[in-house]
């Protein structure tokens, strides 16, 4: 039974990665920058969880890649996409060509 901690704790990862991107989509950054917290912290325990344990399994390495993608890297993403679309357009310069 304890095999199954380090997946079950990349798997809340991965729920944070998640509900994240959907904060981000909506335009919640607040809450969608505390889910990429929240899911760093899990990030965290479930590789120690893994290495107490000696509960490594190929499963877990690719369900562990698929979390960090999501919370890591599209995450992110997105919320800076939502941060550069809301930011004014910059003055266009009187030496531009047009």
């Amino acid at each position: 039974m304890l095999r199954f901690v380090p997946n079950t704790l990349t798997l809340a990862n991965l729920f944070c990665g998640s509900l994240g991107c959907i904060f981000a989509i909506q335009g919640h950054l607040f809450l969608a920058s505390q889910c990429l917290w929240i899911g760093a912290i899990f990030d965290f325990f479930d590789g120690l969880a893994a290495r107490l344990l000696n509960a490594a399994s190929p499963l877990g390495k690719q369900l562990d890649s698929l979390a960090d993608m999501v919370t890591f890297g599209l995450l992110p993403g997105l919320l800076l996409y939502q941060l550069l679309s809301a930011a004014p357009a910059p003055r266009p310069s009187p030496y531009w060509p047009y």
